[in-house]
């Protein structure tokens, strides 16, 4: 494995917040020329969508930019939330990362709840919706590891001190290596249907039916994969896994729209029907930018269900004195793995979760029953 190329860079006016940049920074043809975009979005768009949704919250927050160091000679700047609680009494803070093609305004029904208890960060990562677009490595193990790194300057930078993290499918994968590699900064560690726990399949024309469609249930047979989901996946594998809502142009915000109109209607509670589309484009704008962080997942997963690394059999090496906790969507597509087979992997103080109702967007799907479990994991480690 070649060296992690991240290193601490000097701050800009001797400071890691960084209020006043916008970013992802746009090439200087799109900014001289932005009647001739392909892809109708920009930085402002990005910015102006995602205000929209926080500003349907109760609890105020504070916006800045946190300068992590370099990736790969690109400075990368972490676009961060902070909503701060009002109980004088409050926690550890929760850090809130998003999955993959996501970004932190997607946590818009569980911010309010949560921060009765503590401050709650939430960021978006490295390479999705506003943070910095630094190209990472091609080599799967270094490009997980530089988002450790990242993560790491950004607790730092930020001055806390122990956190509860938690992560969201791809977040909820990056947030376990993190465990693995600072687990002395860690309070609790919280997975939402992560991605990339389990190994893939040897013989995935032959393997367990609940692996291929993601559910730990008993009584399974075997199943074959269709011709033509193979045909598909094999053209499919070679592209970056968000690319058709950028192929398609002025199409883009519409075709979000059309697909997800599901996961736009979980938040009706929040925002009212006529403006239910500013979901639909506030993720098309987090993924119509130059698609590093999609770059780097694509060289961590070996058919998009799993990761090349997967988590499950590394659960051994990590510090078993930090409780985790997971929570799975009965009805999500990831693989929901026991308490007892982590304990076969030597994962132990592991509590698993299966939430009903609830498909891979668990704190969308059941935001009540979300936000009431990760209130009691808070909540429990200071009793």
């Amino acid at each position: 494995m070649t060296e992690v190329e991240v290193e601490n860079i000097p701050r800009e006016n001797s400071s890691t917040i960084m209020p006043d940049i916008l970013e992802p920074r746009t090439s200087w043809f799109r900014s001289w020329f932005p009647y001739l975009r392909w892809v109708p979005s920009s930085p402002q768009e990005l910015k102006q969508t995602e205000e929209t949704i926080i500003s349907y919250l109760k609890t105020p927050s504070e916006g800045f930019y946190v300068n992590v160091g370099n990736v790969n000679d690109h400075p990368c700047y972490v676009w961060t939330r902070k909503f701060k609680t009002k109980d004088k009494n409050k926690r550890t803070p929760l850090v809130m990362m998003h999955g993959m093609g996501a970004g932190l305004a997607m946590f818009a029904l569980n911010i309010d709840e949560l921060c009765k208890y503590s401050d709650v960060y939430a960021i978006d990562l490295p390479g999705f919706a506003r943070s910095s677009r630094p190209n990472f490595s091609s080599e799967h193990e270094v490009a997980e590891k530089q988002y450790v790194v990242c993560l790491e300057e950004w607790r730092k930078a930020v001055g806390l001190n122990k956190i509860n993290l938690l992560g969201h499918s791809f977040g909820g994968y990056l947030t376990t290596s993190y465990s693995l590699n600072y687990p002395g900064n860690l309070e609790n560690v919280i997975l939402v249907d992560p991605w990339g726990m389990s190994e893939r399949p040897k013989d995935i024309e032959k393997c367990d039916k609940t692996i291929i469609i993601g559910r730990a249930v008993s009584g399974a047979g075997t199943y074959n994969v269709p011709i033509w989901v193979k045909a598909v996946f094999s053209v499919v594998k070679h592209f970056n896994p968000l690319a058709g809502f950028r192929a398609v142009g002025p199409a883009g915000p519409r075709l979000v729209q059309r697909i997800r109109p599901d996961l736009m209607h979980k938040y009706e509670g929040l925002i009212e029907e006529d403006n239910l589309k500013v979901i639909a484009q506030y993720l098309f704008h987090c993924n119509a930018h130059h698609p590093s962080g999609e770059s780097a997942f694509h060289s961590m997963m070996t058919g998009i269900a799993w990761a090349k690394n997967p988590m499950l059999p590394r659960l051994k090496q990590r510090d078993h004195s930090v409780p985790m906790t997971i929570l799975y969507g009965l009805n999500s597509w990831v693989t929901a793995i026991s308490e007892e087979q982590f304990e076969e992997h030597e994962g132990k103080n592991i509590s698993v979760y299966l939430v009903d109702n609830a498909g891979h967007h668990v704190y969308a799907d059941q935001a009540k029953q979300f936000n009431r479990i990760v209130s009691s994991v808070i909540n429990k480690s200071r009793e």
